[in-house]
């Protein structure tokens, strides 16, 4: 059977082609995930502001699954909601299911609390009016944000041959070097870690290569959903190779994620 440790219900946005892999790469033995999806536009606060209706539609489909834990993976409709706005929705999607549900950007605010990291740097394939948005909801969070820089992916999705012939994520297009340089860039020596935002884009591979560069905790919203999805379902297994969240598996603390 399937899950018979814990089953992970994964929502996404539609075009998210890297958190199913990176759940079904890093996932320990008897754990499984199952996905769901939800339409969003482009990489922008006006893309990203999710119909109620369609994220209840989501949450339906996997509402018979027996999932242990619900999660909704995109940083920047999270984001885009407002402050609040993930919680909102994590409360919505707890009390339809009864179950725990993580949003990713809940889950980064858990690992660097886990981590004990408030002084941090973020960084970004998004757009400039998401990047303020990031950055207001890092320090409503009570973050102290020494720098937010990146490069805007966003824009209209079109095919991208010879890699894709249908419409795509450009993030979802990047290799995962890309996600390292953008850390290189955000980074500053006052920082206690470095974010890398945005779950359609590639991070696990370069995360424990970053952290022995600079020295600071690489968190990334893959990294962040994957950790408080597996450690809300009570799996607490230390995973080798992608960096000191996933191998040190510090508690999770509820600051920002809803159970029954």
């Amino acid at each position: 059977m399937y899950g018979w440790r814990a089953r992970i219900a994964l929502i996404l946005a539609h075009s998210n082609t890297v958190m199913e892999p990176e759940f079904g790469r890093l996932a320990p033995e008897g754990v499984s995930v199952h996905t769901s999806r939800v339409r969003i536009g482009g990489i922008s606060v006006e893309g990203n502001l999710i119909a109620e209706q369609a994220m209840k539609h989501a949450v339906t489909l996997l509402s018979d699954i027996n999932a242990k834990v619900f999660v909704w993976a995109c940083t920047a409709a999270n984001i885009a909601a407002g402050v609040e706005g993930d919680l909102a929705q994590a409360r919505m999607i707890s009390e339809m299911t009864g179950t725990p549900a993580v949003a990713t950007s809940a889950a980064l605010v858990e690992a660097l609390t886990a981590l004990e990291a408030r002084r941090i740097v973020v960084a970004t394939p998004y757009s400039s009016d998401l990047n303020e948005s990031s950055a207001a909801f890092w320090k409503a969070s009570g973050f102290d944000v020494v720098r937010i820089s990146g490069v805007d992916l966003g824009g209209e999705r079109r095919p991208m041959e010879p890699l894709s012939s249908k419409p795509v994520s450009h993030v979802g297009l990047q290799f995962p070097h890309v996600a390292y340089n953008l850390a290189r860039s955000a980074y500053d020596a006052r920082a206690e870690a470095v974010v890398v935002s945005g779950a359609g884009m590639r991070t696990i591979e370069v995360a424990s290569a970053f952290e022995r560069d600079f020295g600071i905790p690489f968190v990334s919203s893959s990294l962040a959903t994957i950790w408080a999805s597996l450690q809300a379902a009570g799996v607490r297994e230390p995973i080798e190779g992608y960096g000191r969240l996933l191998q040190q598996q510090p508690s999770l603390r509820w600051v920002r994620i809803p159970h029954p």
